[in-house]
């Protein structure tokens, strides 16, 4: 004989439908926390028409080419039709792809993106005809699977000539009409902490050493050279995490015998200098069935100031310093990312070059990178209330 105990559930009631989302606190609300945003959120609507059908994107620049999404988005709106009584279905497909190609040949298509939703439907609605305006609400996902089955971040709209070229869009379909809208992914990333300001790297570097990441590299001499090598230091601020519209301050320091450092100083009455140049160089990699491509960018030129020159105590060794510092161009727009196939790396670049390199030089011409990571944004100070002028 057996016993069986049944439970009789509650009845079931629907949740309401989720409130209207502002950025701003309602009469009678306080904000408990928040992150500044360096950009303000756009409020405007991108309308796209197809004849006299309408597809309206809200929290938009208006006066932007494309509409804008970043990580997490929700692409918000909806769509008017004009021939209403002959739908009987709106689908919204969001796709995005990555197109890969090599310039000598062969080619690889991989899909970031590729969703439906049923906007609206005959079949799943009580009314036979498709409402004036059908609003839409949807979120981008944030990761996509490469074709070994390897999960990476979703990576921003960024066109490679010759390299690479991804795009994404979605389409509204009904049975009879396709419109496609063009869109740009841009998640938007920031530093964790901000560059430590300096008035004087040399004190700065003495006083507060946890600031400034030091790396350091040789200069070596020639075959037969009789001189001794060079070490340059370069120093960075510690973060090394800089948003795109940021100054990044640098240092960069020679050390050496006197007699090696000399052919780094003018010589008197001809002009001649030696060369130092700084700049922020991407570099990106294209890989591609066992294949690898890369191609390197300047992002951006350096700005170098010498100081005096310095003698150490035994008056033997001495140093050459100059303070840089560099920013990326205008239309740079996205910050450094991996995707598999495709990545971006960025990096400051350091070139000496010693005087007569092609003549009677003792040193060979050196190239030093050191890897930094760029990313959309600036620090914010998170402390700082909404109202806060500064």
């Amino acid at each position: 004989m057996s016993t069986v105990l049944a439970s009789v559930l509650p009845p079931y009631s629907p949740p309401p439908s989720v409130p209207s989302y502002s950025p701003e606190p309602a009469h009678g609300e306080s904000t408990v926390e928040h992150t500044p945003r360096a950009h303000a959120h756009p409020t405007g609507i991108y309308l796209t028409k197809c004849g006299n059908d309408t597809i309206a994107l809200t929290e938009q620049d208006c006066n932007a080419e494309h509409p804008t999404y970043g990580r997490h988005a929700s692409i918000n709106g909806f769509v008017t039709l004009e021939d209403r009584e002959t739908v009987s279905e709106i689908v919204l497909k969001i796709k995005g792809k990555m197109d890969v190609m090599f310039s000598e040949g062969g080619s690889l298509t991989t899909r970031l993106v590729n969703d439906s939703y049923t906007v609206w439907s005959s079949d799943k609605s009580h009314a036979s005809i498709c409402p004036s305006a059908v609003p839409f609400s949807v979120v981008l996902p944030t990761k996509f699977q490469d074709y070994d089955g390897l999960s990476h971040p979703l990576p921003p709209s960024y066109e490679i000539p010759l390299i690479a070229t991804p795009g994404r869009k979605f389409r509204f379909l009904t049975k009879s009409k396709t419109i496609p809208i063009r869109f740009v992914y841009n998640p938007r990333t920031r530093p964790w902490r901000p560059i430590q300001p300096s008035t004087d790297f040399l004190s700065d570097v003495k006083i507060m050493p946890e600031e400034f990441r030091q790396v350091v590299a040789q200069l070596l001499p020639r075959p037969k050279s009789t001189v001794e090598q060079i070490d340059i230091h370069l120093f960075l601020p510690m973060v090394e995490i800089f948003g795109l519209e940021d100054t990044i301050p640098f240092h960069v320091q020679l050390t050496g015998s006197v007699s090696s450092l000399r052919e780094f100083l003018p010589k008197s009455g001809d002009g001649e200098k030696a060369t130092i140049v700084g700049s922020l160089v991407r570099q990106i990699v294209v890989e591609l069935g066992g294949r690898r491509a890369t191609r390197n960018i300047v992002l951006g030129h350096a700005k170098m100031s010498p100081r005096p020159p310095g003698a150490a105590a035994d008056a033997h060794e001495a140093s050459l310093d100059w303070d840089g510092e560099v920013r990326c161009k205008a239309d740079t727009m996205v910050g450094m990312f991996d995707a598999g196939c495709v990545r971006l790396q960025d990096f400051i670049l350091v070139e000496l070059l010693p005087l007569n390199v092609e003549t009677c030089s003792q040193f060979v011409t050196l190239r030093h990178s050191h890897p930094i990571k760029l990313v959309t944004e600036s620090w914010v100070d998170s402390s700082l209330s909404r109202d806060d002028p500064r």
